[in-house]
């Protein structure tokens, strides 16, 4: 069927993680990508999940 099939690149260009190999069909996702797992306090975008406030 090809529901969950991984899309083919068609010729779009890619975008790279400058800190890790992580590449990206979108510069919005790897710019929120570096934002989330390179960035010092996490980012800031999204609440902490853990409710009592401790790591």
């Amino acid at each position: 069927m090809g529901l969950f099939k991984k899309k083919e690149n068609d010729g779009k260009s890619s975008f790279k993680c400058q800190y890790c190999s992580m590449t990206f069909d979108e510069k919005e996702r790897m710019q929120r990508h570096m934002r989330k797992a390179h960035s010092e306090k996490g980012g800031g975008d999204l609440p902490s999940t853990n409710p009592f406030g401790f790591s």
